[in-house]
């Protein structure tokens, strides 16, 4: 299949972001690569977010709002809507580097004869309010997510063999990750930033939350001395964040 026929989808979940939902939108509506499905999916938001996926939607393929269990129920109900041969989650706050990203992913993807997943770096604003590059990891297996989910595309077919977990209300893409992993999926790393993300999401809100939700994953997933390797730096880490007062 020729690069510019491909269709690649890209979701937008939100619930009550209507002030950083515009910004998502544009990021996505502005990508040059021509074939791309968008799809929104809203948890019922009350805050005037339906109201800014009005405003755009001729240029979105499909949307819905309806309240939702979590993060990973909207984002899966967006899986089920896709229709493109490639997946990826581009969340409320979040934007494409640039307008060329989808293009140079589709390209990729193209070179590298179609692996499952791909996922680049990404940008942070510091605190002086400059962007401070994120390196992803090489593909490898530890105790954490390696590299943004909001940087990866991942073959839809893949993504609909396992589904994320919602059980895991905070930590099912690393289950997800890992599953991929153990599968026998190839990973490639796209060294090159491809994504502002947005660190005010819940993982980063609640991180101790978050850590023990890896932790969880961990005992599902891994076996072994790995299994208990991972889940004793978690546990450092958790006991660490509690000695120095952060949550």
């Amino acid at each position: 299949m020729q690069t510019e026929k491909r269709l690649l989808t890209v979701v937008t979940v939100v619930y009550n972001g209507s002030d950083a939902l515009e910004k998502t939108i544009r990021s996505v509506l502005l990508q040059t690569y021509p074939h791309i499905e968008y799809i929104v999916v809203d948890g019922g938001s009350d805050d005037g977010s339906v109201d800014v996926i009005r405003r755009y939607e001729s240029g979105i393929a499909s949307w819905k709002s309806e309240s939702d269990t979590g993060i990973y129920d909207a984002m899966n109900k967006g899986v089920r809507m896709s229709e493109g041969e490639w997946i990826c989650f581009l969340n409320c706050g979040d934007v494409f580097v640039d307008d060329t990203v989808v293009q140079r992913i589709a390209e990729n993807i193209e070179a590298l004869s179609e692996p499952d997943i791909v996922y680049g770096n990404i940008f942070v604003n510091s605190s002086e309010g400059s962007l401070i590059e994120r390196k992803a990891k090489e593909p490898c297996n530890i105790h954490r997510m390696y590299f943004c989910h909001q940087s990866a595309f991942v073959k839809t077919s893949v993504m609909r063999k396992y589904m994320f977990d919602e059980r895991h209300k905070m930590s099912a893409d690393l289950k997800f990750f890992k599953q991929c992993h153990y599968g026998g999926h190839t990973f490639v790393h796209l060294d090159f930033p491809t994504v502002i993300y947005d660190t005010g999401g819940i993982s980063n809100v609640n991180r101790e939350q978050g850590l023990r939700d890896n932790i969880a994953v961990i005992r599902e997933t891994d076996a072994g001395y790995r299994k208990y390797l991972f889940m004793l730096r978690l546990y450092f880490i958790v006991y660490w964040r509690k000695l120095t007062g952060k949550k």
